[in-house]
């Protein structure tokens, strides 16, 4: 059940990258557009809430934090000290 809830938390991202880099280069009618956004949004919303289900709020969290964009620039900047 964890593998499952890892597998729908990381797919989770998937729908909003496409929601921001791929639909809006679709040849597609701007009602069409709009209906796969919130298609893809909704579907996003719902595997993330089934992972958090499965994995719990705390595992969730973790990832969360990791993935921050905060989080991820103050580790790049270390690595680039080095």
């Amino acid at each position: 059940m964890q593998k499952l809830g890892l597998f729908l938390f990381i797919v989770s991202f998937l729908p909003w990258l496409a929601v921001f880099f791929v639909v809006p280069f679709l040849p597609l009618d701007i009602t069409q557009k709009t209906t796969l956004s919130f298609v893809l949004a909704v579907g996003a919303e719902v595997c993330f809430w089934i992972s958090v289900v499965l994995l719990g709020k705390e595992v969730v969290t973790k990832y969360r934090r990791y993935l921050h964009p905060r989080y991820l620039w103050k580790k790049i900047r270390n690595f680039n000290r080095r």
